[in-house]
């Protein structure tokens, strides 16, 4: 009776990886922006942050204003930009560039029946693994053509 317990650990012994064994997270930057989108639509604050770097600073361009600056502001303001958003919310990103460390996203948000909710250009910078510095590029109300 011994003997296929002792054989079964064995097995579980066998097919558990070590910690050093763990596969590793992309680190490549284009992989690290993917994470991020993944997590936002998953509605998952905190796993979006796995991906964020302690000082990271989020910014509105035109006009460099800071939109959150820190991780745990990031986080805010992520939580608040949830609380508000549709049932289903979902990001989609229709291009991507990558340029070195920096990638630039066309995204397109809609809600679950499939609804517009507009769309965004994104520059995220990416060192270590993780996202320093992020920019959207939002145009003026005034200067949106008519029809977008």
């Amino acid at each position: 009776m011994k003997r296929p317990v002792l054989m079964l650990l064995g097995l579980a012994a066998v097919t558990t990886p070590l910690p050093a064994q763990q596969p590793t997270l992309d680190t490549l930057p284009a992989a690290v922006v993917q994470r991020f989108v993944d997590a936002a639509n998953a509605a998952n604050v905190s796993m979006m942050m796995s991906a964020v770097a302690p000082e990271a600073a989020f910014v509105s361009l035109p006009g460099d204003r800071p939109l959150a600056t820190g991780r745990d502001s990031v986080r805010a303001m992520y939580q608040r930009m949830f609380a508000g958003l549709p049932a289903g919310f979902r990001v989609t990103v229709e291009s991507r560039m990558a340029d070195g460390a920096f990638i630039v996203d066309h995204e397109h948000f809609q809600d679950a029946g499939g609804v517009s909710q507009g769309h965004a250009t994104w520059i995220y910078h990416v060192v270590g693994g993780l996202i320093r510095r992020a920019w959207v590029l939002r145009q003026p109300r005034a200067e949106v053509p008519a029809g977008q």
